[in-house]
């Protein structure tokens, strides 16, 4: 390792220790839980997204072929970016990207329930209005 001559030396810093130690917990819950079986759950969650989103009619941007999916889907819905902040603001972890839409993630620890109530979380927001609280012109602060 070469050290730089000047205050860049330090740049670096000292690792944070205690964070590495709480980092380890991670691969052995993954390890227990055991990645064919995440992998599993993933994909057969991903579909039922799929088939949530066709049922509603919404758009789905998301590949359709299992092969080609990860563990993301994206739906297009009426006043998306807007819908996404109501279920930011519920406490629903989504992300809203423009010409994709709404990008649900479930991870091995979401429940099929979960997944069910996000996407009526949805329909409620864009029946109700809800979603106009957070338009551009809204009153409503942004989730953030």
């Amino acid at each position: 390792m070469e050290y730089a001559d000047d205050a860049f030396r330090w740049l670096n810093g000292t690792p944070v220790v205690p964070a590495l130690y709480a980092a380890v917990e991670g691969p052995r819950i993954v390890r227990r839980a055991g990645i064919d079986r995440i992998r599993a759950k993933s994909m057969r969650q991903t579909a039922r997204l799929i088939e949530l989103a066709d049922a509603r009619g919404y758009r789905v941007t998301a590949p359709r072929d299992p092969s080609r999916r990860g563990g993301t889907v994206a739906f297009d819905v009426p006043h998306g970016e807007e819908v996404s902040e109501v279920l930011l603001a519920n406490d629903v972890l989504v992300d809203y990207r423009p010409n994709a839409g709404i990008r649900i993630a479930p991870h091995f620890y979401t429940s099929d329930d979960e997944l069910e109530r996000a996407v009526a979380m949805i329909d409620g927001a864009i029946a109700t209005g809800e979603w106009r609280a957070y338009s551009k012109n809204g009153a409503a602060a942004r989730h953030g």
